[in-house]
């Protein structure tokens, strides 16, 4: 055999490796159709749809619904203690995951057999189009059960809902747990128990509502469960119903289906249109593609003005969001909380907060459906600040 022949078997051999490898690390299946059928933009028809099931560290495993309406998974699997231990939080308790916490007769810092468990329930299902969340997918043997949040509706009934779950080892997990303070607002007795052979990976679980109970206090009445009761289940089950639910206004959906059309702003376009003075400030710092704290949105430039003496200093972040819509929720958020019940003559173009402890004011400016500007400012106040913010003519950005 030739040397090239040698070295090209290899490759192929250890291409076959690498996808048997990938192979082994996914747990791959589809399911039946969706149950029901939307309108406008959640309509699977018109070309499928993507889903998520979000981990820890903010990555997410991905899948979707086909233009038919089948479900189709691909969970890959990960190593669940490692994440938690890349990360500055705690790993779940693993009785809490059944609803096990504040159970009577047991202290909630009690050692159990299970401390050391590594396992996330995965409850949530969000559907993504246009780069945000649009809806959830979720699974029950009655729409009813699904329809009700947190256990507690006039139209509460007996019935499942379902859910994945991720553990680090095989376990067979079998408890029962009598909570007399459910969901932390009912002084009523709820019996909640599990049995369930859980296998190292992906599980499928069944949570049910077995019996409901009345509550009333005063004027308020509601019906909650009297027990729950889990089980490991398998998604090929004729009693699991998958539904999709939308989440998103309308209008929202379609102001991201806009931006989703745009072209980000470049890195010369933003380094051409920065001023290098507001009035009698003077630009001292530019950076691009540095997300601002809490954010994720690279597509932004991060400018430092300051007087001589640097006295007074701006620190802003002028952000492009085209293709990063869900950030659209957050200003939006803001803004509406800022002017809830507001006079319209009360309404500025933009919110501000002092910040005592700091000496800062900060400022948050909406400009148009596609940039925002996040600026914090020392010894001036946000009349003084605003004022620099038009200095700087976002608007003229591309």
């Amino acid at each position: 055999m030739s040397e090239l022949k040698r070295i090209r078997l290899v490759l192929v051999l250890l291409f076959a490796l690498i996808s048997l490898s990938s192979v082994s690390q996914e747990f791959v299946t589809a399911f039946p159709k969706i149950e029901n059928q939307l309108s406008g933009e959640l309509d699977y028809a018109n070309g499928g749809l993507e889903f998520t099931l979000r981990q820890q560290n903010g990555e997410y495993i991905r899948g979707k619904i086909d233009a038919k309406g089948v479900i189709h998974f691909k969970l890959r699997e990960f190593d669940i203690r490692a994440l938690y231990d890349s990360i500055p939080l705690q790993h779940f308790n693993f009785q809490s995951l059944f609803k096990m916490q504040t159970c009577e007769g047991k202290g909630n810092f009690d050692k159990t057999p299970f401390d050391d468990v590594y396992a996330q329930n995965y409850e949530s299902i969000k559907i993504e189009k246009y780069g945000i969340v649009v809806g959830v997918l979720k699974a029950g043997s009655d729409r009813k059960v699904l329809a009700n949040n947190r256990y507690n509706s006039d139209s509460l009934t007996a019935g499942s809902k379902y859910h994945w779950f991720y553990i680090d080892r095989s376990i067979d997990y079998k408890e029962e747990c009598m909570r007399t303070s459910f969901d932390g607002m009912y002084d009523i007795e709820v019996t909640v128990s599990a049995d369930v052979q859980l296998n190292k990976g992906w599980n499928f679980i069944k949570e049910e509502i077995a019996e409901v109970q009345d509550y009333s206090r005063n004027d308020y009445h509601t019906i909650i469960p009297k027990r729950i009761h889990f089980t490991t289940a398998s998604p090929e089950d004729e009693e699991v119903k998958w539904f999709i639910k939308q989440t998103a206004k309308e209008e929202e959906i379609q102001v991201a289906k806009v931006l989703s059309n745009y072209e980000p702003i470049t890195k010369d376009q933003f380094e051409k249109w920065a001023p290098n003075e507001l009035d009698d400030l003077t630009l001292i710092s530019k950076e691009n593609g540095v997300p601002p704290k809490r954010r994720k949105n690279k597509n932004n430039l991060h400018l430092i003005y300051a007087d001589e003496s640097q006295e007074r200093e701006i620190d802003l972040y002028v952000i492009d969001y085209c293709r990063n819509p869900g950030d659209i929720e957050m200003v939006n958020f803001a803004y509406a909380m800022e002017y809830e019940g507001k006079d319209e003559k009360d309404i500025k173009p933009y919110i501000s907060q002092y910040r005592e402890q700091e000496k800062v004011t900060q400022l948050l400016y909406k400009v148009g459906d596609r940039i925002f500007v996040e600026a914090i400012a020392k010894n001036m106040n946000a009349e003084d600040l605003w004022s620099y913010i038009k200095e700087l003519n976002v608007e003229k950005l591309p």
